[in-house]
């Protein structure tokens, strides 16, 4: 129950998105597609379009890794989605720690030079969301 209640309010809040950036264009005037081309920099410095996986958040430790992520939208501008995050407790320490595995969404932004620099995770709905930087890059 607390998954499909999380996936509504994940679609909830990408219609908000669409609804505050989305233009109200005629189909007749609209332009042709371009294709996608900002991407997530892996920590190999790979260029992943709609990762399953998303680990370059903490490449150094992979302290938080977001899998098995559903994306809603993928735009050059910004991506959104939902997957279940896997976050290491450090508890007793961070290479003997455990994983807190729970549900987050996704959101990708700020892209610099073709690939998204920023990414915020939403695992509340009372909470604001936690933002990083992403750490992998492009080659």
């Amino acid at each position: 129950m607390r998954r499909n209640s999380f996936r509504i309010l994940v679609v909830a809040a990408f219609a908000a998105v669409v609804a505050l950036f989305g233009t109200a264009v005629p189909a007749s005037a609209a332009p042709a597609p371009t294709p996608v081309v900002t991407v997530v920099g892996g920590c190999d410095g790979s260029k992943q379009v709609q990762p399953r996986t998303l680990s370059s958040i903490f490449c150094a430790d992979a302290g938080i890794i977001v899998k098995d992520i559903r994306w809603l939208a993928w735009t050059d501008a910004f991506a959104v989605g939902y997957g279940t995050e896997h976050r290491n407790l450090c508890i007793p320490n961070c290479a003997a720690g455990k994983y807190a595995v729970y549900p987050v969404g996704v959101y990708l932004f700020a892209p610099k030079k073709g690939a998204f620099t920023q990414v915020s995770l939403y695992s509340s709905v009372v909470k604001p969301p936690e933002t990083y930087q992403l750490t992998g890059y492009v080659r």
